[in-house]
């Protein structure tokens, strides 16, 4: 069987691979069983995002381990680029446990994140570190990547100069990005949940602060990803930040014959019942100015939540027009009277 073997090396050299996957599996196995005997309390331990899919960086490790010995043993340093094949399968598990560490800590990161939601400190603080950590496994990662493939960039690194020239016209708005990430950690302008304006016309949830870009969700369940660049030099309004409350406004107007105590007093009455409308501050009314067909006014109101603005102007529009129809009140619009005068001529 021996004789065999060496007689067919790309079957003895699979074989020895084979035995690589199943000795990384076995591994795989060993540990699934240190994890459930650590925590007896909790059978599904396996299930952990810690070693849910830590099979496969274990599996590739031991594959690159067992491929130096198959391209020896199998003899197929004569077949084609042996050290290529081999740096091949050492780079996989550098990929995969560089890959499965991230998704590990980003996980546990969020988790904390969550039982703090409470505390925007912590929420900043966490998320900033969680990408910090993030940056330096991929730095890790791959400057691990050049070692394998023995890429000595040492030469490109001993002139200031050209390091400067490469970072400043390859990576300019990619580093932009991440110290503007870092000045929004730092200032807080706005927090994960808050409600922002950006000066383009966008409105929406942040719903996540990441390295490069922040990312909001609009009305429409539209992701928007803007730049944190983008959003440090932008004037942001944040509905939401300082007060948990939002203004909604409406504007109407009445008939100059209108008595305006007794407009103000009904449009208060007819927002009592509004579900979405804070009694603290109460709403008010104010008149704005004397137009040319009405006295133009303005209902202002304060909802919780800036996420129903539009069923809250929508309530409001249907309330006011209820409660002048019932009330007799007018709403005036604009018309046009048209004289036609006859000249001398056409009368003689």
């Amino acid at each position: 069987m021996t004789q065999w073997l060496h007689q067919h090396h790309f079957i003895y050299a699979g074989f020895i691979l084979l035995f690589g996957i199943l000795t990384g599996y076995a591994l795989y196995l060993i540990v699934i069983k240190i994890v459930q005997w650590k925590s007896p309390a909790s059978p599904s331990a396996a299930r952990y995002p810690a070693v849910q899919y830590i099979w496969l960086p274990i599996i590739l490790t031991t594959l690159a381990i067992f491929a130096d010995d198959a391209v020896e043993r199998g003899g197929l340093k004569t077949y084609f680029w042996w050290d290529e094949f081999i740096a091949m399968f050492q780079s996989l598990p550098v990929i995969a446990w560089t890959w499965q560490v991230i998704a590990i800590c980003r996980f546990y990161f969020s988790r904390l994140t969550h039982r703090h939601t409470d505390d925007v400190n912590v929420v900043h603080n966490m998320t900033l570190v969680s990408n910090l950590i993030t940056i330096l496994f991929l730095i890790g990662g791959g400057y691990v990547l050049l070692r394998v493939w023995s890429l000595d960039i040492s030469p490109l690194l001993t002139s200031a100069g050209l390091v400067t020239a490469i970072g400043a016209l390859a990576a300019r708005d990619a580093l932009s990005d991440f110290f503007g990430g870092i000045t929004i950690f730092l200032d807080r302008p706005y927090h994960i949940g808050d409600f922002v304006v950006l000066t383009s016309g966008e409105r929406g949830e942040v719903v996540n602060i990441g390295i490069r870009s922040t990312r909001l969700r609009t009305r429409d369940d539209v992701h928007i990803s803007v730049p944190n660049s983008v959003m440090i030099g932008a004037k942001i309004m944040n509905e939401t930040s300082q007060l948990p409350q939002y203004r909604v406004r409406c504007r109407v107007g009445v008939a100059y014959d209108s008595d305006l105590n007794e407009v103000e007093q009904v449009l208060l009455d007819a927002l009592k019942d509004n579900p979405y409308i804070l009694q603290e501050p109460m709403p008010r009314v104010r008149y704005r100015n004397l137009g040319d067909w009405a006295v133009e006014l303005e209902v202002l109101a304060w909802i919780k939540d800036p996420r129903d603005r539009g069923v809250t102007q929508d309530m409001i529009i249907r309330e006011i027009h209820q409660a002048f129809r019932e009330g007799k009140i007018d709403i005036p619009y604009p018309r046009k009277e048209i004289t036609i005068r006859k000249s001398d001529t056409e009368c003689s």
